[in-house]
């Protein structure tokens, strides 16, 4: 399955999306521990939460969904990872704030396929592959290293 165009209108993950982000809407009162309602499958697999629009056991989301979508970022504003900055967006009531620079030596990264977590520095020399298990990242997340980490 070839990487997920991040620039794509697919409408069925956009009717998908909205209905979890109505449904969150419609539980939501104003914090962020209101979100575990959207937390994916990937939840009681890793050690951290991992959140978003349906997630896969392997942190593929209803945005990035090929075989090299295994990644999930941390992001500093709500200490939680996600699979994209999209999930970020619906499943949250801020902006997101991406990794800081300063913390690049903090895990940041999980590799959905073996659970690892990657500080940023490790994830960027990685050349889009998890260093623990050899599994293939996409290297479309390359477009958008900007709405996860700090330049």
């Amino acid at each position: 399955m070839p990487p997920t165009d991040p620039e794509a209108d697919d409408s069925a993950a956009a009717t998908d999306a909205a209905a979890a982000t109505d449904a969150a809407a419609a539980t939501d009162s104003g914090t962020d521990a209101d979100v575990d309602a959207n937390a994916g499958a990937g939840e009681d697999r890793f050690d951290v939460p991992v959140r978003g629009v349906d997630v896969d056991p392997e942190t593929r989301c209803a945005h990035y969904r090929s075989d090299v979508d295994v990644v999930a970022f941390r992001f500093a504003c709500c200490d939680a990872y996600f699979p994209c900055f999209r999930c970020h967006a619906e499943t949250t009531a801020h902006d997101a704030v991406p990794w800081p620079r300063d913390r690049f030596d903090e895990p940041a990264v999980l590799c959905g396929a073996c659970g690892e977590t990657l500080a940023p520095t490790a994830y960027l020399a990685a050349d889009d592959a998890c260093p623990a298990c050899g599994a293939a990242f996409n290297p479309g997340c390359r477009a958008h290293h900007d709405r996860y980490f700090e330049a």
